[in-house]
């Protein structure tokens, strides 16, 4: 098998050149062909897969969610397989499937070469396999986007939500559910899920599966911030969607629609705000490396 490994230079906080080491480590001793080539700019992930399924077996993101979110842009539609190395912040889509957050076991997952077929999300042409939306995370990772830089690591993220915590105003929008169903609502959040985990360790949809055919849409009606702060530990525990504030719905396409501009992310990622998008779900779009069940 001749292996590309695509990494991100914030991997491991920072520290990417341990992450390379401990690649190397591993795979320097195997029978794979390997290797590696180092991100210089955001989106560059991408268009190296895409230039790359061609001729290697095998695409490995070596980052964070964001990162696996650029490479499996760039895989769709090709026959390479995606791996995972989890060198990011939260690492909710690793943590997912599994798979283990040290680089050197994590190499071994692919070593073993079990893969599983995986839905994958259509946002108006971006794909995601983890979680996508509106809402207050949107807002968060929009700003979270703006303030990286110099700045590594969940701080971001917290720095982000103190910001949005006090401009967050939600809008009014239209939410179309399987062509079907059409509800109008003011979200704190609306989530478009393939898998349970967003943001390292929230489970935002307990009872997704990614290999179903279908999105778990969870949508968190406004709430005034004593309510967000008192319930937000539920979110960690799946139990938020007791609340009555809170709907979950099964589908497999999404429209949302506002008057104005609202912000989306995919995987965590910031979108360009817009006031309309379509998601789609792609049943079994990309092969996955994956630790063997039981």
């Amino acid at each position: 098998m001749n292996i590309k490994f695509i990494v991100n230079p914030s991997a491991g906080h920072g520290n990417y050149k341990h992450v390379i080491h401990d690649i190397e480590s591993v795979f320097s001793r195997s029978h794979f062909s390997y290797d590696i080539t180092i991100l210089s700019c955001k989106g560059e992930a991408t268009l190296i897969a895409k230039e790359s399924a061609d001729n290697y077996s095998a695409i490995i993101a070596v980052g964070g969610d964001g990162t696996i979110n650029e490479v499996l842009n760039g895989l769709i539609g090709t026959n390479a397989i995606l791996g995972i190395i989890p060198a990011g912040t939260g690492n909710g889509i690793a943590r997912e499937f599994g798979l283990p957050l040290k680089v050197k076991e994590a190499c071994k997952i692919i070593l073993n070469g079990h893969t599983k077929w995986i839905d994958v999300g259509n946002a108006g042409g971006r794909y995601f396999m983890g979680c996508a939306g509106t809402g207050f995370d949107a807002l968060i990772a929009k700003f979270a986007g703006e303030l990286r830089g110099p700045f590594r690591g969940i701080w971001v993220y917290f720095f982000a939500g103190l910001i949005v915590f006090h401009r967050y105003k939600p809008k009014l929008v239209n939410i179309t559910i399987n062509s079907e169903l059409s509800l109008e609502v003011k979200p704190l959040l609306i989530a478009i899920a393939n898998t349970k985990r967003y943001g390292g360790r929230a489970l935002i949809t307990p009872q997704a599966s990614p290999d179903d055919g279908l999105f778990d849409i969870c949508i968190i009606k406004s709430m005034n911030m004593i309510s967000l702060a008192f319930n937000l530990p539920k979110l960690f525990k799946g139990t938020h969607t007791n609340l009555p504030q809170v709907k979950i719905h099964k589908a497999e396409n999404v429209f949302i629609q506002a008057n104005e501009p609202i912000p989306f992310h995919i995987d965590g990622e910031s979108l360009d705000s817009c006031c309309s998008i379509q998601f789609n779900i792609m049943p079994k779009a990309i092969r996955l490396f994956v630790p063997k069940e039981g």
